[in-house]
């Protein structure tokens, strides 16, 4: 199965806004959180189960401001998978136009255990067009 790429619209609320007038760099991680949890949503959808996983790694490349009424969604999507790591990738764009990205390593998680677990080995990194250059 290709993992799919799935598509978030962001609202951006009042409260997402920081004394400078755009969205406080403390807010995207929630943005990211939507996202993944929609990826996830679209997998258990196609396969019936929902694994676990924990974030191991961010990087966040905030290229231009948001601020409160901006057009904003989010695109997220596998671009790497591992034994028991996935690396997902997340565009936000504002107004058409790429506004930070996101590379986020997930580990496959058993709650029960507390222990790292292998992911299904039918899952394979999504299929996208690169949009990052507009």
């Amino acid at each position: 199965m290709k993992i799919p790429v799935v598509k978030t619209p962001i609202q951006i609320r009042y409260s997402d806004i920081d004394p400078y007038g755009h969205v406080s760099n403390s807010v995207y991680m929630q943005y990211f959180d939507m996202g993944r949890r929609e990826l996830f949503n679209a997998i258990e959808q196609r396969e019936g189960f929902r694994q676990d996983n924990v974030v191991a790694s961010i990087r966040i490349d905030m290229l231009r401001e948001i601020i409160l009424d901006d057009e904003v969604w989010l695109e997220t999507w596998c671009s790497k998978r591992g034994n028991k790591s996935l690396t997902v990738e997340q565009h936000i764009y504002c107004n058409e136009k790429l506004a930070t990205t996101a590379s986020i390593i997930l580990v496959g998680f058993d709650r029960g255990t507390r222990e790292t677990v292998l992911w299904p080995s039918h899952w394979q990194p999504s299929e996208r067009e690169d949009k990052s250059k507009t």
